[in-house]
């Protein structure tokens, strides 16, 4: 059977094979290729359209590649430079914030007849209500204790320690604290204490006293600390129903603690009050007692 099927095939085969000599060969007339090269063209131009479109693939790749590191280290590029200007910008904008706050210490302490000296604020007081704070000016600056600490806008506290180079202020938010102040309205006088962060207190104001919420408080100087005159805060809060001879009242800052950069430390304090001057017979008194000593 074999064989019998490959005799009538063969002859097939023969016969096309010959219809193809035949077609390449008049499909060449008049050409100078040849049946061999255009068999050879046949089977190489397919090969060759493959492979160029695979170089053309893998060129397009690759520019498409390089493209993407280019553009990805000129960003990387453009956002260090973007980076280095808003930190410029930051710094500058630093420096006019701190310029402009030191200007206006200045003015301030050139309307003063005390002696300044400028001094940064570097830490707060790790405890939990930020009572005091350390500035960058101890003794070796001049820096007394007790020296009153104040800003263009009022009384912040006093230097309660000191070192040779710093110095802790005890605000005068702190519970510990007190000023000795008058309304500024009509000279009633009162003791102005630390209530907390952002608080302050009027005490030892008689209910027969005019006090006003909106009135300014001022320090008096009779305590011998703060020279007077100094603002302290305003009245928020006035109750004269509650038991007792003396109102109670809350007092706001007049200064904003808690965002406090630069103080300004009095070099120079106001001397002590001497009460035994407002009272001859009891200095007399004491007079006698230390000739006795």
């Amino acid at each position: 059977m074999g064989q019998r099927r490959w005799k009538t095939t063969l002859p097939a085969i023969l016969l096309l094979g010959c219809l193809a000599v035949i077609s390449l060969g008049v499909w060449n007339s008049g050409r100078r290729e040849t049946a061999p090269s255009a068999l050879a063209l046949e089977a190489k131009g397919p090969l060759a359209a493959a492979t160029a479109g695979f170089a053309r693939a893998v060129e397009t790749f690759w520019r498409r590649y390089f493209n993407l590191v280019g553009a990805r280290v000129e960003n990387e590029r453009l956002r260090a430079i973007v980076n280095r200007q808003s930190k410029l910008i930051n710094d500058y904008r630093e420096d006019r914030l701190e310029n402009q706050r030191l200007k206006t210490l200045l003015a301030f302490q050139n309307q003063s007849p005390f002696q300044f000296l400028t001094a940064k604020v570097l830490a707060w007081d790790p405890g939990p209500f930020f009572q005091s704070f350390i500035i960058g000016a101890g003794s070796s600056d001049g820096v007394p204790l007790e020296a009153p600490v104040v800003t263009d806008q009022g009384i912040v506290g006093r230097v309660a320690e000191l070192s040779p180079n710093y110095a802790k202020v005890l605000l005068v938010t702190d519970l510990s604290s007190g000023v000795d102040a008058f309304v500024e309205r009509n000279r009633v006088n009162a003791l102005i204490v630390g209530a907390g962060p952002g608080k302050l207190s009027l005490d030892y104001a008689r209910k027969a006293e005019d006090v006003r919420v909106g009135d300014l408080l001022v320090s008096s100087g009779l305590d011998g600390i703060f020279p007077g005159g100094l603002s302290l805060g305003t009245v928020t809060f006035v109750d004269k129903m509650s038991m007792g001879f003396f109102m109670r009242a809350e007092v706001s800052p007049s200064v904003d603690i808690a965002v406090l950069e630069e103080v300004s430390v009095i070099l120079n304090p106001p001397s002590p009050v001497d009460w035994t001057a407002f009272a001859p017979n009891v200095k007399g008194i004491y007079e006698k007692k230390g000739n006795r000593r």
